[in-house]
């Protein structure tokens, strides 16, 4: 059980022209069981060059709304004159902030937290700071509609070899890890072999990555994910999902409308049993890659699938577990 003591991460939040979501988003925050006791850095992006007056308008609204309240136990906020972009704005702040305490939080201006939420984050954090394979903690986890984890699996959280940038923490050993020129990605270029190991994850990730690299996405979390995949790192999910993220919708710089990764309720679960040994169970790292998977299996995969199972066998065609030190 997750009875024991911790320190607070801090906590940091990007926010850009998205007054709505970034009120809903502080506002749950606020509600957290441990604000009144966190600390709360809040880099707000500024105007892109030609920005429209509405655009430049609701970037003024969202700076009178992180000035607005106390939204934690110290706030403080850092404002750009320029548009640095959301993924340079992470790479920057991130590393400004868990380089000096150690450890950190990060939330956009989109995620709706569970009162349990900072919980969560600190006692995993806490938990697993020690276990050097654990790359990254996330609060987010798929709608249980669209992810079956078993009924009797034991824990509170799983093992990913896929992070997530929906609510997470890190720690500032693990950040250091990511290399942002992407150095090795010639290799992986060149390779099917370790493009189809890098797609266990979901066989959109390859993708995402050779997109970055062309330019063609301005985002961030799929060199964390070539870390942690060159690494052997896992990320630990939670088993039901602690935020929710309103800005699928459209609104945001990477986000289209997706209502089916909507959660309807988030966690309040305090008391986490979390996974001692960091297995990878087999039954849900095979339901979290379909989820992220674009393409469906073959048909004649899945017919020699059935095969075996029909003589008494197993799957044939499945992602096999791994367990990482």
């Amino acid at each position: 059980m997750s009875n024991f003591e911790f320190s607070l991460a801090p906590i940091v939040l990007f926010v850009y022209n998205r007054p709505e979501h970034t009120l809903k988003t502080l506002t749950a925050l606020k509600n957290n069981k441990y604000a009144d006791s966190s600390s709360l850095y809040i880099y707000c992006d500024g105007p892109k060059k030609g920005s429209d007056v509405v655009c430049t308008q609701n970037i003024s609204q969202v700076r009178k709304i992180v000035k607005s309240d106390k939204w934690c136990k110290d706030v403080y906020i850092i404002e750009s004159e320029i548009n640095i972009g959301l993924a340079n704005s992470i790479k920057k702040g991130v590393t400004e902030i868990v380089n000096q305490f150690g450890k950190v939080i990060v939330l956009e201006d989109d995620i709706v937290t569970s009162p349990a939420f900072l919980g969560y984050m600190n006692k995993a954090l806490a938990y697993y700071e020690n276990k050097k394979s654990v790359f990254s903690v996330s609060g987010y986890n798929y709608p249980s509609a669209m992810i079956n984890i078993p009924a009797d699996y034991e824990y509170d959280v799983f093992v990913s070899v896929r992070n997530s940038s929906w609510g997470w923490g890190t720690w500032a050993d693990r950040w250091k890890l990511i290399d942002w020129e992407c150095e090795n990605y010639k290799v992986v270029l060149n390779s099917k072999e370790i493009q189809n190991a890098f797609n266990r994850g979901g066989d959109d990730v390859y993708e995402l990555l050779r997109m970055q690299q062309s330019g063609e996405l301005k985002i961030w979390s799929i060199q964390a994910t070539l870390a942690q995949f060159e690494n052997h790192l896992v990320t630990i999910f939670p088993k039901v999902s602690y935020v929710d993220n309103v800005g699928l919708d459209g609104s945001g710089e990477n986000c289209s409308i997706s209502i089916n990764l909507r959660n309807k309720t988030i966690n309040t679960n305090e008391d986490i049993r979390f996974l001692d040994v960091l297995y990878e169970d087999k039954r849900i790292i095979n339901t979290f890659y379909n989820v992220n998977c674009q393409k469906k299996r073959p048909l004649w995969q899945k017919l020699i699938n059935r095969m075996s199972r029909l003589t008494g066998h197993k799957n044939i065609f499945v992602i096999k577990k791994k367990i990482y030190q």
